[in-house]
């Protein structure tokens, strides 16, 4: 039998061993859309990439209301884990350290992700930088370069 937590309302609350293990699949999805981006960071797909990126958004605010359906989940699972039979308990614990790790994982390539579009954004700066000097160094007085005033014609 697991704990759930105090009743604040009539509506049931959820079942602690339930919500882990919901948390752990969120944070398997989570690690899946991650790889995904990586792929459509490293291919330049920014269309998709934007699409993606707000699956996300919805697969975070889940796993932000169910943190909030237990007043929060960490601090409940601290005060009620060792009122747990030892089979729910090490059940709870296998969900906890697995979405840990898969979280652990779409961090890793989250900053893998945030590194290669800073990169590419630097990339893009530098060269709109040398396409600009080029443009204004090449085209100073004096130079064979010179753009060349267009005017009406003079007959009419």
């Amino acid at each position: 039998m697991t704990t759930a937590p105090p009743q604040t309302d009539s509506k049931p609350q959820p079942d602690l061993l339930d919500v882990l293990q919901r948390r752990r699949e969120y944070c398997r999805a989570m690690l899946e859309l991650s790889r995904r981006q990586a792929g459509l960071i490293d291919d330049g797909n920014f269309a998709e990439l934007l699409q993606l990126i707000a699956q996300k958004q919805r697969v975070l605010e889940h796993l932000a209301e169910q943190g909030r359906a237990f007043g929060g989940i960490v601090d409940f699972w601290k005060s009620v884990r060792d009122r747990l039979v030892a089979d729910v308990r090490s059940k709870c614990q296998a969900a906890i350290d697995e979405a840990e790790s898969l979280l652990a994982e779409s961090m890793v390539l989250e900053k893998q992700g945030t590194a290669m579009l800073s990169q590419r954004r630097d990339e893009t700066q530098g060269r709109l930088k040398e396409i600009g000097e080029a443009s204004i160094g090449g085209a100073g007085p004096g130079s064979g370069n010179a753009p060349r005033p267009r005017f009406l014609d003079t007959r009419g």
